[in-house]
Protein backbone atom coordinates (compact mmCIF):
# COMPACT_ATOMS: atom_id res chain seq x y z
CA UNK A 1 0.00 0.00 0.00
CA UNK A 2 1.15 3.13 -1.05
CA UNK A 3 0.87 6.15 2.08
CA UNK A 4 -0.44 9.59 1.06
CA UNK A 5 1.19 12.15 3.06
CA UNK A 6 -0.64 15.44 1.16
CA UNK A 7 -4.08 16.92 2.18
CA UNK A 8 -5.00 17.60 -1.11
CA UNK A 9 -7.38 20.93 0.02
CA UNK A 10 -4.01 21.87 1.09
CA UNK A 11 -1.30 20.54 -0.50
CA UNK A 12 0.37 20.47 3.27
CA UNK A 13 1.08 17.13 5.45
CA UNK A 14 -2.31 15.60 6.63
CA UNK A 15 -0.89 13.64 10.21
CA UNK A 16 -4.60 12.24 10.50
CA UNK A 17 -4.27 10.64 7.22
CA UNK A 18 -1.18 8.73 7.62
CA UNK A 19 -2.59 7.71 10.65
CA UNK A 20 -5.67 6.35 9.23
CA UNK A 21 -3.30 4.42 6.27
CA UNK A 22 -1.00 3.17 9.23
CA UNK A 23 -4.28 2.12 11.11
CA UNK A 24 -5.41 0.33 8.03
CA UNK A 25 -2.00 -1.67 7.34
CA UNK A 26 -2.08 -2.96 10.84
CA UNK A 27 -5.63 -4.63 10.77
CA UNK A 28 -4.89 -5.95 7.54
CA UNK A 29 -4.30 -9.87 7.90
CA UNK A 30 -1.48 -12.01 6.90
CA UNK A 31 -1.05 -15.25 4.84
CA UNK A 32 -1.16 -17.36 8.40
CA UNK A 33 -4.21 -15.62 9.27
CA UNK A 34 -6.40 -16.25 6.22
CA UNK A 35 -5.33 -19.82 5.75
CA UNK A 36 -6.19 -20.28 9.35
CA UNK A 37 -9.66 -18.26 8.36
CA UNK A 38 -9.97 -20.95 5.68
CA UNK A 39 -9.35 -23.43 7.76
CA UNK A 40 -11.66 -22.99 10.94
CA UNK A 41 -14.42 -22.26 8.04
CA UNK A 42 -13.94 -25.95 6.11
CA UNK A 43 -11.60 -27.81 7.99
CA UNK A 44 -8.88 -30.00 5.74
CA UNK A 45 -9.63 -32.86 8.02
CA UNK A 46 -12.87 -32.76 6.00
CA UNK A 47 -11.22 -33.44 2.61
CA UNK A 48 -11.58 -37.06 1.35
CA UNK A 49 -7.87 -39.02 2.03
CA UNK A 50 -6.71 -38.99 -1.56
CA UNK A 51 -7.27 -35.49 -1.84
CA UNK A 52 -4.72 -32.65 -2.19
CA UNK A 53 -6.18 -29.97 -0.38
CA UNK A 54 -5.06 -26.60 2.17
CA UNK A 55 -1.84 -23.91 0.98
CA UNK A 56 -0.63 -25.47 -1.68
CA UNK A 57 1.79 -22.71 -3.23
CA UNK A 58 3.50 -20.16 -0.39
CA UNK A 59 5.70 -17.60 -1.88
CA UNK A 60 8.79 -17.12 0.09
CA UNK A 61 7.91 -13.10 -0.30
CA UNK A 62 6.12 -12.45 2.78
CA UNK A 63 3.29 -10.17 2.27
CA UNK A 64 -0.20 -8.69 3.74
CA UNK A 65 -3.06 -10.44 2.10
CA UNK A 66 -4.75 -7.37 0.57
CA UNK A 67 -6.98 -9.24 -1.89
CA UNK A 68 -8.43 -12.98 -2.01
CA UNK A 69 -9.31 -14.10 -5.60
CA UNK A 70 -11.38 -16.82 -6.05
CA UNK A 71 -12.08 -19.29 -9.15
CA UNK A 72 -13.05 -22.91 -9.63
CA UNK A 73 -9.87 -24.31 -11.65
CA UNK A 74 -6.47 -22.11 -11.99
CA UNK A 75 -5.74 -21.64 -15.34
CA UNK A 76 -2.97 -19.64 -17.27
CA UNK A 77 -6.17 -17.00 -17.99
CA UNK A 78 -7.35 -17.19 -14.53
CA UNK A 79 -3.96 -16.13 -13.01
CA UNK A 80 -3.28 -13.21 -15.45
CA UNK A 81 -6.75 -12.07 -14.03
CA UNK A 82 -5.65 -12.43 -10.62
CA UNK A 83 -2.51 -10.81 -11.67
CA UNK A 84 -4.27 -7.50 -12.86
CA UNK A 85 -6.84 -7.65 -9.79
CA UNK A 86 -3.34 -7.68 -8.15
CA UNK A 87 -4.23 -10.44 -5.70
CA UNK A 88 -2.06 -11.93 -3.14
CA UNK A 89 -4.05 -15.07 -2.25
CA UNK A 90 -5.66 -17.19 -4.99
CA UNK A 91 -8.18 -19.82 -3.47
CA UNK A 92 -8.39 -22.34 -6.23
CA UNK A 93 -11.71 -25.27 -5.62
CA UNK A 94 -10.05 -27.44 -7.63
CA UNK A 95 -5.95 -28.19 -6.53
CA UNK A 96 -3.67 -27.00 -9.49
CA UNK A 97 -1.26 -29.41 -7.80
CA UNK A 98 -1.45 -32.75 -7.23
CA UNK A 99 1.15 -35.29 -8.38
CA UNK A 100 3.88 -34.86 -7.29
CA UNK A 101 6.54 -32.49 -9.05
CA UNK A 102 9.91 -33.96 -10.25
CA UNK A 103 10.98 -30.51 -12.19
CA UNK A 104 9.31 -27.35 -12.79
CA UNK A 105 9.55 -26.32 -16.63
CA UNK A 106 7.98 -23.85 -18.62
CA UNK A 107 6.70 -26.00 -21.09
CA UNK A 108 3.97 -27.33 -18.83
CA UNK A 109 1.24 -24.87 -18.13
CA UNK A 110 1.16 -26.46 -14.56
CA UNK A 111 4.42 -25.82 -13.59
CA UNK A 112 4.61 -21.92 -15.38
CA UNK A 113 1.57 -21.42 -13.04
CA UNK A 114 3.38 -22.61 -10.21
CA UNK A 115 6.44 -20.51 -11.40
CA UNK A 116 4.55 -17.18 -11.56
CA UNK A 117 2.88 -17.62 -8.58
CA UNK A 118 6.61 -18.20 -6.79
CA UNK A 119 8.18 -15.21 -8.91
CA UNK A 120 4.96 -12.90 -8.17
CA UNK A 121 4.63 -13.26 -4.37
CA UNK A 122 0.99 -14.76 -5.08
CA UNK A 123 -0.18 -17.61 -2.31
CA UNK A 124 -2.53 -20.26 -3.74
CA UNK A 125 -5.14 -22.25 -1.25
CA UNK A 126 -7.46 -25.72 -2.30
CA UNK A 127 -10.12 -26.56 -0.52
CA UNK A 128 -11.88 -29.10 -2.54
CA UNK A 129 -13.49 -31.54 -0.73
CA UNK A 130 -13.56 -30.04 2.41
CA UNK A 131 -15.91 -27.70 0.77
CA UNK A 132 -18.12 -30.32 -0.39
CA UNK A 133 -18.05 -32.33 2.60
CA UNK A 134 -18.63 -29.21 5.57
CA UNK A 135 -21.81 -27.87 6.81
CA UNK A 136 -23.75 -25.06 4.24
CA UNK A 137 -21.31 -26.21 2.03
CA UNK A 138 -20.79 -26.43 -1.22
CA UNK A 139 -23.08 -29.61 -1.56
CA UNK A 140 -25.35 -28.04 0.54
CA UNK A 141 -25.62 -25.38 -1.50
CA UNK A 142 -25.90 -27.21 -4.95
CA UNK A 143 -28.86 -29.02 -2.93
CA UNK A 144 -30.71 -25.47 -2.16
CA UNK A 145 -32.26 -25.48 -5.06
CA UNK A 146 -34.87 -28.20 -3.71
CA UNK A 147 -37.51 -27.19 -1.01
CA UNK A 148 -37.26 -30.63 1.48
CA UNK A 149 -35.66 -32.84 4.51
CA UNK A 150 -31.84 -33.34 3.61
CA UNK A 151 -29.62 -36.19 4.85
CA UNK A 152 -26.32 -36.66 3.81
CA UNK A 153 -24.99 -39.70 1.87
CA UNK A 154 -22.22 -40.54 3.09
CA UNK A 155 -21.52 -38.85 7.08
CA UNK A 156 -18.11 -38.24 7.64
CA UNK A 157 -16.44 -40.01 10.37
CA UNK A 158 -12.61 -38.93 11.71
CA UNK A 159 -10.19 -41.69 12.96
CA UNK A 160 -9.96 -41.19 16.94
CA UNK A 161 -6.72 -40.21 18.11
CA UNK A 162 -6.80 -43.89 20.06
CA UNK A 163 -7.99 -46.75 18.68
CA UNK A 164 -9.40 -48.57 21.82
CA UNK A 165 -10.99 -48.34 25.17
CA UNK A 166 -9.48 -50.28 28.01
CA UNK A 167 -10.64 -50.98 31.19
CA UNK A 168 -8.57 -52.56 33.91
CA UNK A 169 -10.01 -54.15 36.97
CA UNK A 170 -7.97 -55.10 40.03
CA UNK A 171 -9.28 -58.45 41.49
CA UNK A 172 -7.89 -57.45 45.02
CA UNK A 173 -7.53 -54.58 47.07
CA UNK A 174 -3.83 -54.77 46.91
CA UNK A 175 -2.70 -53.74 43.67
CA UNK A 176 -3.99 -50.32 42.39
CA UNK A 177 -3.89 -50.62 38.40
CA UNK A 178 -2.57 -47.09 38.38
CA UNK A 179 0.07 -48.01 40.04
CA UNK A 180 0.48 -51.19 38.52
CA UNK A 181 0.03 -49.35 34.51
CA UNK A 182 2.84 -46.37 35.92
CA UNK A 183 5.46 -49.06 36.93
CA UNK A 184 4.64 -51.01 33.43
CA UNK A 185 5.33 -47.71 31.77
CA UNK A 186 8.92 -47.18 33.46
CA UNK A 187 9.74 -50.67 32.49
CA UNK A 188 8.38 -49.55 28.44
CA UNK A 189 9.80 -46.43 28.59
CA UNK A 190 8.86 -46.43 24.47
CA UNK A 191 5.37 -45.91 25.34
CA UNK A 192 4.80 -42.07 26.18
CA UNK A 193 1.60 -41.66 28.29
CA UNK A 194 -0.57 -38.94 26.52
CA UNK A 195 1.10 -40.03 22.91
CA UNK A 196 0.32 -44.20 23.16
CA UNK A 197 -2.02 -43.86 26.21
CA UNK A 198 -4.41 -41.55 28.07
CA UNK A 199 -5.99 -41.85 31.51
CA UNK A 200 -9.64 -41.35 31.00
CA UNK A 201 -10.81 -42.16 34.78
CA UNK A 202 -9.15 -43.23 37.59
CA UNK A 203 -10.28 -45.49 41.21
CA UNK A 204 -9.15 -48.08 43.69
CA UNK A 205 -10.15 -51.24 41.72
CA UNK A 206 -10.47 -49.99 38.42
CA UNK A 207 -8.70 -47.67 35.47
CA UNK A 208 -10.04 -46.91 32.15
CA UNK A 209 -7.64 -45.11 29.77
CA UNK A 210 -7.46 -44.93 25.65
CA UNK A 211 -4.58 -46.59 24.19
CA UNK A 212 -3.64 -47.67 20.25
CA UNK A 213 -3.24 -51.51 19.51
CA UNK A 214 1.09 -50.98 19.78
CA UNK A 215 0.28 -50.77 23.63
CA UNK A 216 -2.30 -53.86 23.69
CA UNK A 217 0.10 -56.26 24.73
CA UNK A 218 1.34 -54.20 27.32
CA UNK A 219 -1.65 -54.95 29.27
CA UNK A 220 -1.57 -58.72 28.36
CA UNK A 221 1.36 -58.84 30.68
CA UNK A 222 -0.04 -57.53 33.35
CA UNK A 223 -2.90 -59.32 33.74
CA UNK A 224 0.06 -62.69 33.91
CA UNK A 225 1.71 -61.22 36.90
CA UNK A 226 -1.60 -59.30 38.94
CA UNK A 227 -4.46 -60.06 40.14
CA UNK A 228 -6.19 -58.11 36.75
CA UNK A 229 -8.23 -57.98 34.49
CA UNK A 230 -8.52 -56.08 31.43
CA UNK A 231 -11.17 -55.71 28.73
CA UNK A 232 -10.47 -53.56 25.28
CA UNK A 233 -12.97 -52.29 22.98
CA UNK A 234 -12.81 -50.39 19.93
CA UNK A 235 -12.99 -46.75 19.76
CA UNK A 236 -15.28 -45.26 16.71
CA UNK A 237 -16.56 -42.18 16.57
CA UNK A 238 -20.21 -41.38 15.68
CA UNK A 239 -20.20 -40.23 12.09
CA UNK A 240 -21.91 -36.56 12.25
CA UNK A 241 -24.81 -36.35 10.65
CA UNK A 242 -24.80 -33.21 9.07
CA UNK A 243 -21.20 -33.52 7.13
CA UNK A 244 -20.01 -35.33 4.91
CA UNK A 245 -20.08 -36.69 0.83
CA UNK A 246 -23.40 -36.04 -0.97
CA UNK A 247 -26.72 -34.63 -0.32
CA UNK A 248 -30.12 -36.27 -0.81
CA UNK A 249 -33.56 -34.48 -0.15
CA UNK A 250 -36.71 -35.62 -0.30
CA UNK A 251 -39.24 -33.14 -0.93
CA UNK A 252 -42.29 -31.45 0.37
CA UNK A 253 -44.06 -31.51 -2.86
CA UNK A 254 -43.56 -33.47 -5.92
CA UNK A 255 -42.19 -31.97 -8.64
CA UNK A 256 -42.25 -32.79 -12.39
CA UNK A 257 -38.97 -33.79 -14.00
CA UNK A 258 -39.68 -30.12 -16.30
CA UNK A 259 -39.84 -28.13 -13.38
CA UNK A 260 -37.10 -29.93 -12.02
CA UNK A 261 -34.61 -28.87 -14.85
CA UNK A 262 -35.72 -25.60 -14.54
CA UNK A 263 -35.09 -24.69 -11.39
CA UNK A 264 -31.55 -26.96 -11.58
CA UNK A 265 -31.09 -24.35 -14.66
CA UNK A 266 -32.34 -20.87 -12.68
CA UNK A 267 -29.72 -22.12 -9.29
CA UNK A 268 -26.66 -23.11 -11.63
CA UNK A 269 -27.23 -20.15 -14.10
CA UNK A 270 -27.04 -21.89 -17.25
CA UNK A 271 -28.88 -22.11 -19.90
CA UNK A 272 -28.35 -25.83 -21.02
CA UNK A 273 -28.50 -29.46 -19.32
CA UNK A 274 -28.06 -33.03 -20.24
CA UNK A 275 -30.42 -35.54 -19.11
CA UNK A 276 -31.29 -39.03 -19.23
CA UNK A 277 -34.88 -40.09 -18.28
CA UNK A 278 -35.29 -43.12 -16.11
CA UNK A 279 -36.77 -45.86 -18.01
CA UNK A 280 -40.81 -45.15 -18.93
CA UNK A 281 -40.38 -41.56 -18.04
CA UNK A 282 -41.50 -38.30 -19.34
CA UNK A 283 -40.66 -34.62 -18.59
CA UNK A 284 -44.23 -34.44 -17.11
CA UNK A 285 -43.44 -37.07 -14.58
CA UNK A 286 -43.32 -36.55 -10.89
CA UNK A 287 -40.67 -37.00 -8.59
CA UNK A 288 -40.23 -36.91 -5.15
CA UNK A 289 -36.58 -36.66 -4.44
CA UNK A 290 -32.67 -36.04 -5.82
CA UNK A 291 -29.17 -37.00 -4.55
CA UNK A 292 -26.66 -34.67 -5.65
CA UNK A 293 -22.75 -34.55 -5.41
CA UNK A 294 -20.71 -31.92 -7.22
CA UNK A 295 -18.37 -32.44 -10.23
CA UNK A 296 -18.50 -36.16 -11.00
CA UNK A 297 -20.49 -38.02 -8.61
CA UNK A 298 -21.10 -41.29 -9.76
CA UNK A 299 -19.29 -43.34 -7.36
CA UNK A 300 -21.09 -42.14 -4.44
CA UNK A 301 -24.32 -41.83 -5.86
CA UNK A 302 -24.09 -45.53 -7.20
CA UNK A 303 -27.47 -47.38 -5.97
CA UNK A 304 -28.38 -44.51 -3.96
CA UNK A 305 -32.52 -44.88 -3.37
CA UNK A 306 -33.62 -41.27 -5.55
CA UNK A 307 -35.96 -40.38 -8.30
CA UNK A 308 -33.15 -37.76 -9.58
CA UNK A 309 -29.15 -37.88 -9.91
CA UNK A 310 -27.79 -34.43 -10.03
CA UNK A 311 -23.74 -33.84 -10.25
CA UNK A 312 -21.88 -32.48 -13.12
CA UNK A 313 -20.54 -35.70 -15.35
CA UNK A 314 -20.88 -39.31 -15.30
CA UNK A 315 -20.23 -41.89 -17.56
CA UNK A 316 -22.27 -43.69 -20.40
CA UNK A 317 -22.93 -47.11 -18.96
CA UNK A 318 -23.34 -45.26 -15.08
CA UNK A 319 -26.20 -43.22 -16.94
CA UNK A 320 -27.68 -46.34 -18.70
CA UNK A 321 -27.11 -48.16 -15.21
CA UNK A 322 -29.02 -45.51 -13.43
CA UNK A 323 -32.36 -45.12 -16.00
CA UNK A 324 -32.43 -48.92 -15.81
CA UNK A 325 -32.37 -48.28 -12.04
CA UNK A 326 -35.42 -46.31 -12.56
CA UNK A 327 -33.50 -42.96 -11.83
CA UNK A 328 -33.37 -39.96 -14.16
CA UNK A 329 -29.98 -38.22 -14.50
CA UNK A 330 -29.21 -34.15 -14.26
CA UNK A 331 -25.87 -33.92 -15.77
CA UNK A 332 -24.64 -29.76 -16.06
CA UNK A 333 -20.55 -30.77 -16.58
CA UNK A 334 -18.19 -30.93 -14.05
CA UNK A 335 -17.65 -27.20 -12.65
CA UNK A 336 -20.66 -25.97 -13.63
CA UNK A 337 -22.14 -27.69 -10.15
CA UNK A 338 -19.75 -25.92 -8.19
CA UNK A 339 -18.79 -22.63 -9.66
CA UNK A 340 -21.97 -20.86 -8.21
CA UNK A 341 -21.07 -21.76 -4.84
CA UNK A 342 -17.78 -19.19 -5.15
CA UNK A 343 -20.20 -16.12 -4.76
CA UNK A 344 -21.46 -17.56 -1.03
CA UNK A 345 -17.88 -18.40 0.14
CA UNK A 346 -16.77 -14.97 -0.80
CA UNK A 347 -19.44 -13.22 0.67
CA UNK A 348 -18.74 -15.53 4.30
CA UNK A 349 -15.45 -14.64 3.62
CA UNK A 350 -15.93 -11.13 3.41
CA UNK A 351 -17.98 -11.44 7.00
CA UNK A 352 -15.21 -12.99 8.28
CA UNK A 353 -12.39 -11.12 7.31
CA UNK A 354 -14.00 -7.58 6.47
CA UNK A 355 -10.41 -6.13 5.53
CA UNK A 356 -9.90 -8.18 2.79
CA UNK A 357 -11.10 -7.22 -0.93
CA UNK A 358 -12.27 -10.76 -2.45
CA UNK A 359 -12.81 -11.18 -5.71
CA UNK A 360 -14.43 -13.70 -8.06
CA UNK A 361 -12.77 -14.82 -11.63
CA UNK A 362 -14.90 -13.66 -14.92
CA UNK A 363 -13.07 -16.20 -17.18
CA UNK A 364 -13.29 -19.08 -15.10
CA UNK A 365 -15.33 -21.40 -16.25
CA UNK A 366 -16.00 -25.18 -17.62
CA UNK A 367 -14.01 -26.14 -20.58
CA UNK A 368 -17.24 -27.96 -22.07
CA UNK A 369 -19.45 -25.79 -24.02
CA UNK A 370 -22.99 -26.50 -25.77
CA UNK A 371 -23.13 -25.72 -29.06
Amino acid sequence: MRLSFCNRASGSLSSHCVFNQLRNISKMANLKEVVSTLEKMAPLSLAESWDNVGLLIEPDVKKSIECVFLTNDLTEDVLEEAQNAKANLIISYHPPLFKPFKRIILKNWKDRITSRCLSQGIAVYSPHTSWDAVKEGLTDWLISCFDGSVTVLQPHSENPEFSHIVTVVSDTCEDSPLIVVNAFMELYPQFKLNNDLKILSTGHTQLKLLCNSNILSLFNEMTKYHYMSAFVQKNEMIPETDVGTGRLCHFREGLTIRNVIQRVKCHLKVNNLMVALARGSTLESTINSAATVAGSGASVLNGVNADLYLTGEMSHHEILDAVHNNVTVILANHSNTERGYLKVFADNLSQKIPQLRVCISNVDRDPLLFV
